[in-house]
C-alpha cells in the first residue's frame, strides 16, 4: 500500500515536471516569434527614413505637381489632368515610405484646391485631407495668373519680334511687354498682387484647417526664363525644332520679371500661413528653357500635330528629379533623424571595503529593454523546468 501510492505520487511528480518542462519551452517559443515577429514588421524597406515611413501624404496642385508631359501616365483623379506616375509627389513617397494620395491636377487654379469641380467630374483637392493627413506638398497660383494665355499671346516671330499674333484687340504689338506694361502699368504685377496673393492665403487658410496635424510644403516654380540672357540669345524659330525657345529678347526678361514677382507672393503667403516654403526658383536658374546643353530643367515650347504639346514649358525627366531633391530637402530639415545618444557606463557601486563591479550593459539589439528582460527570465525558467525534469525522473526511478 505505501509503496504503491509512493510510486503513484512519484510519476504524478515526474508528469507534473514534464509539464512544466513542456510548458516553458512553449512559452519560450511562443514568445521568440512574436518578439521576431514585431521586429520585422516595424523595420521600414531599405533605405526609407525610420521617422517618415508609414505617414500619409496628400499631394495637391497643378500640373508643376502632376508632371503634365511625363510618361507613363497614372489617369488620376481622371486621364484630362495628366497625372504622370513620375512626378515629384510618386518619387518622394517612394523615397521616404509615405502613404501617397495623389490628387494634382493640371490646369488646376487655386479654387479647384478649394471649393470646384475641376473638370466637372473631380471633387475638390481639399477633400483629399483630414486630421490624419501628416505631410502635403503644393504648387499652385500660375493659373490664377493665366500664365498658359499669357505664354501663347508672347510666341514671336523673331527675336526682335513682331509676336506671331501681333494684333491683339486692334492694337499692334512688336512685343508682348507692349501690351501687358503698357502707359507704365504693369497689368501681369497687378493681378498677382491684386488676385493672386489674396487667392493663396485663402486657399493656404483652408488648407491649414482640413489638415491640422499636416506638415504643408509649399513648393515654388522653377525658372522658366533666364535670369541672365546669353550674349548669342535666346530665340528659336517656332516649329524649327521639337523644342524652341520663339520669344523676343525683350520679352524674355519681362516675363523673367513676371516669375520673380510670383515666387515672391507664393512665399510671402507661405510663410505667413506658417508653411514651409520650398525654394526652387533661384536655384533653378542657368537650368531655363534657354538652355540648350541638356541641363535645363523644363522644357521649351514643344509643338506637335495639334498645337502645343503637353508638358510646353514645364518641367522635363530632369525637372522632375530636381523638384523631388528640393523636397526631400525640406522633408529632412522637418523630419530630423532621432539622435541617438550612448549610455554611458555606470560607476562602480561600493558595497562594504569592496566595490561591486557592474554587470556590463547589454548590446543595442534593437529590442525594447522590457523584452530583453522577459526573455531573461523565460531562460531562468527554461533551467528550473529541465532540473526539475531530470530531478521527477529520479526519483520515479
Amino acid at each position: 500500500m505505501t509503496s504503491h501510492t509512493t510510486a503513484t505520487r512519484s510519476r504524478a511528480r515526474f508528469f507534473t515536471a514534464r509539464f512544466i518542462g513542456a510548458a516553458v519551452v512553449a512559452g519560450a517559443l511562443v514568445t521568440g516569434s512574436v518578439l521576431t515577429a514585431s521586429v520585422a514588421s516595424a523595420a521600414p524597406a531599405p533605405g526609407v527614413p525610420e521617422v517618415t515611413a508609414g505617414l500619409d501624404y496628400v499631394a495637391l496642385g497643378d500640373s508643376y505637381s502632376a508632371g503634365l508631359g511625363l510618361t507613363p501616365s497614372t489617369g488620376l483623379p481622371t486621364p484630362e489632368c495628366g497625372q504622370s506616375a513620375v512626378n515629384f509627389p510618386h518619387q518622394v513617397a517612394t523615397a521616404y515610405g509615405l502613404n501617397l494620395t495623389d490628387v494634382t491636377c493640371s490646369g488646376a487654379e487655386t479654387g479647384d484646391i478649394t471649393v470646384d469641380s475641376q473638370f466637372g467630374n473631380i471633387s475638390p483637392q481639399i477633400a483629399a485631407l483630414s486630421a490624419d493627413t501628416d505631410v502635403v506638398t503644393l504648387t499652385i497660383g500660375g493659373n490664377d495668373l493665366g500664365f498658359t494665355d499669357v505664354i501663347q499671346t508672347c510666341l514671336a516671330q523673331t527675336a526682335d519680334g513682331p509676336l506671331l499674333f501681333p494684333t491683339q484687340d486692334g492694337v499692334f504689338l512688336p512685343n508682348c511687354n507692349a501690351g501687358y506694361a503698357a502707359d507704365g502699368v504693369d497689368r501681369l504685377a497687378l493681378k498677382i498682387s491684386a488676385q493672386v496673393a489674396p487667392s493663396l492665403a485663402s486657399t493656404y487658410a483652408a488648407i491649414a484647417a482640413a489638415a491640422p496635424n499636416a506638415k504643408v510644403f509649399v513648393v515654388g516654380y522653377p525658372s522658366i526664363f533666364p535670369a541672365t540672357i546669353p550674349a548669342a540669345g535666346c530665340f528659336t524659330t517656332l516649329g524649327s525644332a521639337p523644342n524652341t525657345f520663339p520669344f523676343t529678347t525683350v520679352d524674355t526678361a519681362y516675363l523673367h520679371s513676371v516669375e520673380v514677382k510670383l515666387d515672391a507672393a507664393i512665399q510671402s503667403a507661405t510663410q505667413t500661413a506658417g508653411f514651409t516654403y520650398v525654394p526652387s526658383f533661384a536655384s533653378s536658374f542657368g537650368h531655363d528653357a534657354c538652355v540648350t546643353d541638356g541641363t535645363a530643367y523644363v522644357n521649351g515650347v514643344l509643338l506637335g500635330d495639334g498645337g502645343l504639346q503637353p508638358g510646353t514649358l514645364h518641367p522635363n525627366t530632369l525637372g522632375a528629379t530636381f523638384l523631388t531633391d528640393s523636397v526631400s530637402t525640406a522633408l529632412d530639415a522637418a523630419f530630423p533623424a532621432p539622435i541617438v545618444v550612448p549610455t554611458p557606463p555606470t560607476p562602480p557601486v561600493a558595497s562594504g571595503p569592496a566595490a561591486v563591479t557592474p554587470k556590463p550593459a547589454l548590446a543595442n539589439t534593437g529590442l525594447d529593454g522590457g523584452l530583453v528582460s522577459g526573455g531573461l527570465a523565460l531562460a531562468v525558467l527554461l533551467l528550473v523546468g529541465g532540473a526539475a525534469v531530470t530531478v521527477a525522473r529520479r526519483k520515479a526511478a
